[in-house]
């Protein structure tokens, strides 16, 4: 029992000590650290904004590129059907050169003629 009362006090000095114990929550923080922390969060933010930007010019880049594949195929379309009209007038421009020069020959074989 004396060796129980003997403990007691230290026991209770032990407690004692365990209750005044500072969390480490309640630190003040300097103005670096503070600074620090509010640059690491600004970073944060700006890699967010980064790479929701960085998505979004991809699809519009996506988006551009796929319109201006469909107005190539609609330009070299028109194209075709340009060069299919060119093509046309040039076979009626022949044919009539081809009538004039036989009209023309046969004008000349009757003139010969008489």
């Amino acid at each position: 029992m004396q060796f129980t009362l003997r403990l007691m006090p230290a026991a209770l000095l032990a407690l004692a000590l365990a209750g005044c114990h500072k969390d480490d929550d309640r630190r003040v923080e300097g103005p670096g650290e503070r600074a620090g922390r509010e640059l690491d969060q600004a970073a944060e933010k700006a890699a967010v904004h980064l790479d929701k930007a960085r998505d979004e010019f991809r699809e519009a880049a996506k988006d551009t590129s796929r319109k201006l594949d469909e107005a190539a195929d609609v330009a070299g379309k028109k194209l075709n059907d340009a060069a299919e009209v060119v093509g046309e007038k040039l076979e009626r421009a022949g044919e009539k050169v081809q009538a004039s020069a036989r009209a023309a020959r046969e004008d000349d074989e009757k003139k010969e003629k008489k």
